[in-house]
């Protein structure tokens, strides 16, 4: 019995393990997605977009905006922007 809750607690832990993995690897994705994103405008017009809304508009960029929060700071137009993704609080 005392092998049986062990071998449970083991898997437990490792489901919750690959799932933070999983998380991080997400954002990664997105922040990536971002990036690529605005430098593919860049590449065709010449100029980062102004806004992350722009950026969205020009591109058709699906982040998924309940999860995430996006953070675009442009300083110039032709400067690569400060671009910050972060989990929000209270997503599962």
């Amino acid at each position: 019995m005392v092998v049986f809750v062990l071998v449970a607690v083991l898997i437990i832990q490792g489901i919750g393990r690959a799932s933070s993995v999983s998380d991080r690897e997400e954002l990664e994705l997105a922040q990536r997605a971002i990036r690529q994103a605005a430098v593919s405008c860049y590449a065709m017009e010449g100029a980062y977009p102004a806004s992350y809304e722009e950026l969205k508009a020009r591109t058709g960029l699906a982040i998924d905006e309940e999860k995430y929060a996006v953070f675009y700071e442009v300083f110039a137009s032709n400067i690569m922007p400060e671009i910050t993704v972060t989990e929000r609080w209270g997503t599962p």
